[in-house]
């Protein structure tokens, strides 16, 4: 019964599903989400680029905020801490942004002729 075509099915589609439970699948799973933040991809679907864009709104915001905060403050060096911190915040934003906004690579001519 341990050998029914059946529970190998299924066992098969359990291990499918949990194959990024542990930890250095995880890592593997996660890299070609990191090399599209950080790398940017010219063939990306439009609804990644829009997440890219989401998730940098969420950094710029960060930055901006807490640049205003500490400026707001006028303390001396929290202003010149804040204001680095904050910078660093919007400067991860624009790379995101440069990111979700790289276009296509374009194939020349002779490459669309070797193909087809």
């Amino acid at each position: 019964m341990a050998n029914h075509p059946q529970f190998d099915e299924i066992r098969e589609e359990i291990e499918a599903k949990q194959r990024t439970v542990l930890f250095e699948d995880g890592l593997r799973a996660g890299k070609s989400v990191d090399d599209f933040l950080w790398k940017g991809d010219p063939n990306a679907k439009p609804i990644q680029r829009a997440g890219l864009v989401v998730f940098g709104l969420t950094f710029w915001l960060l930055g901006i905020l807490l640049i205003a905060i500490s400026w707001a403050k006028d303390e001396g060096i929290a202003t010149v801490i804040g204001s680095l911190i904050g910078s660093a915040f919007v400067l991860v934003a624009i790379r995101l942004f440069w990111n979700a906004f790289l276009r296509p690579n374009k194939i020349s001519k002779d490459e669309k002729d070797q193909q087809g």
